[in-house]
């Protein structure tokens, strides 16, 4: 069976490339069967003359669109059209060609299998072939479309060194919608939806309704990936628009997962993939919101970006806060002790959780006037309880951001001295990545903070991979045991005998040992017969004003220092 490719081109350089492609198509498994004659014109004046015996037209040209109107083809006749990086009439040049191949990056494979769906014989089937790929109610492509031109398009971003990113968002609260507007109205809804998506996008762009309320997206990033949240965001706010349907306003809401290429996966399915899982956990969160993940692997989202530009003001508009979360001396039953907690509560947001806005604070760059805030403010407060003639000590959490600033030593000087505390009431708890950032700088910052009198506890000790050597060569003071350790206790023997070795080991090393998460009375017990020196928890007590731990210190809350709890 022999096929007559005319080949229409601007360039011999760019012919000779399809030549050899059309050179290697006998040698394809499978491909035997039919014989794939190409033709090759560098002159649109010749390919005209040529035109009623071809079979299929390939046109690579930098007017493709003007060499198809030029040449007139009839509607029998199948178009590929190789599409240019930068096409500036791409979107329509699509739309007017059979197929199409991207930029040259054919490999055999794709360009046999683009020029088998062109034949003859399969024309006869492109009524059928467009139902089986376009989604009938919007008219886009459906997720099999979606997925094939995406392949496509990962084979040139690989070989450019180009990014994309693949999204799918969907509609949130589909059900109770679908059962609100019926289904005359929920078409309406998806059509709608569909038609602000595409609005919303750039001619580069693709999007395809994978089903229900379900969308795909392929966007392309020109600048830096963290610009996509400026897409997410736009594209969500386009879903929200009210739209009436009959006489019933509706204001959707929608969430977007995006999946990058080629941090999140390297193909068409692991990426739509990975998508969808982001999109769920969006959804199960209370959806109405974006979530991707950017060049470094930060997982980036709409309401972490939201948080990002309202906490540098927070200091200013008195919304942050301290609790101190006590410690028990296990020894002596007595509250000797707290942690400080940082708390946000933001007009806007609500309480935002320390795990949501200190990482926030490091990436923005606000750590150090967060972190500067809450010490000054716990050190004010442990100064007046010294001053009342209690006896204190306060561990304040340290980032490594924070660790790392040029003034650190000096502004705890200088905070030490405002509040009118002595450096040995002051424990700053630190993390593993101190430790492995900078060690020759942080040894230095450590023999200074230490010559000064100030503790460090070793947080999270025993999840880590190098805590052994933090012991070694770090002046370390304490080590607080894990939560995840002594959740299961007394039960759990493994566990059990993982705390008993850490209070061995701390002790044999001279350091106080501190566990946190304690929970029952189960694992008090337990804690105080394997010799642990303090602990802290909600047993013990949630975080609580300066006033209501002030009163603890007292002893004025009651004559069992498990009654101090408050509420959370």
């Amino acid at each position: 069976m022999r096929t007559r490719v005319l080949i229409c081109s601007d360039d011999g350089e760019r012919l000779e490339t399809l030549l050899e492609l059309f050179a290697a198509l006998p040698k394809l498994p499978g491909a035997g069967a039919r014989k794939w004659i190409p033709d090759p014109c560098l002159s649109v004046t010749n390919a005209s003359k040529r035109l009623d015996g071809a079979d299929i037209l390939v046109v690579d040209h930098a007017e493709a669109l003007a060499v198809i109107d030029a040449l007139e083809p009839s509607p029998d006749l199948p178009v590929i059209a190789v599409l240019r990086q930068d096409a500036p009439d791409a979107e329509e040049l699509l739309a007017r060609s059979h197929e199409f191949l991207p930029d040259l990056e054919a490999s055999p494979h794709l360009l046999e299998r683009t020029l088998r769906l062109c034949t003859p014989e399969a024309r006869l089937s492109t009524d059928i072939e467009y139902l089986a790929q376009r989604d009938l109610l919007t008219g886009l492509p459906n997720r099999r479309l979606f997925e094939r031109q995406l392949e496509l398009a990962l084979l040139g971003a690989e070989r450019h060194d180009r990014r994309i990113a693949v999204g799918w968002i969907l509609i949130d609260a589909f059900e109770s919608l679908a059962t609100r507007l019926g289904q005359s109205g929920m078409e309406q809804l998806i059509e709608t939806t569909g038609q602000r998506l595409e609005e919303g996008l750039r001619r580069s762009d693709l999007i395809a309704r994978a089903s229900g309320g379900n969308f795909l997206l392929m966007l392309e990033l020109a600048g830096e990936a963290s610009d996509l949240a400026d897409t997410a965001d736009k594209l969500l706010e386009a879903v929200s628009t009210p739209v009436d349907i009959g006489d019933v306003r509706i204001e959707a809401r929608a969430s977007l997962g995006l999946a990058m290429f080629p941090q999140s996966g390297r193909s068409a399915s692991e990426l739509v993939r990975e998508a969808h899982a982001a999109v769920e956990d969006i959804a199960a969160a209370g959806g109405n919101d974006f979530r991707f993940v950017n060049a470094e692997l930060d997982v980036v989202s709409r309401r972490q970006l939201q948080i990002e530009d309202a906490l540098p003001g927070a200091i200013e508009r008195g919304e942050l806060s301290v609790t101190y979360q006590p410690r028990l001396e296990l020894s002596r039953m007595k509250i000797v002790g707290a942690e400080v907690l940082a708390r946000w509560h933001s007009p806007e947001f609500g309480e935002v959780s320390p795990d949501r806005f200190i990482p926030v604070a490091e990436a923005s760059g606000a750590i150090g006037r967060v972190g500067a805030w809450v010490l000054r403010r716990a050190l004010t407060d442990l100064g007046g309880w010294l001053r009342n003639g209690h006896s204190a000590h306060l561990g304040v959490n340290v980032s490594a951001g924070q660790f790392s600033s040029s003034d650190f030593a000096d502004r705890i000087r200088s905070e030490l001295a405002a509040g009118g505390v002595p450096p040995a009431a002051l424990e700053l708890e630190i993390t593993e990545r101190i430790f492995v950032d900078n060690v020759t700088e942080h040894l230095a910052l450590f023999d200074e903070l230490t010559a000064l009198g100030i503790g460090f506890a070793v947080d999270d000790f025993g999840i880590g991979y190098s805590s052994l050597a933090y012991l070694k060569h770090f002046p370390v003071h304490a080590l607080k045991i894990d939560r995840a350790f002594v959740a299961p206790l007394p039960d759990s023997h493994e566990d059990a005998a993982i705390v008993r070795a850490i209070v061995a080991l701390g002790h044999a090393l001279g350091l106080r040992v501190v566990a946190e998460g304690v929970e029952n009375r189960g694992q008090l017990e337990f804690l105080r017969n394997a010799g642990c020196d303090e602990a802290q928890g909600f047993l013990i007590g949630r975080g609580a004003t300066a006033d209501a731990f002030e009163r603890m210190l007292d002893g004025s809350a009651g004559a069992d220092p498990l009654d101090f709890q408050t509420d959370p």
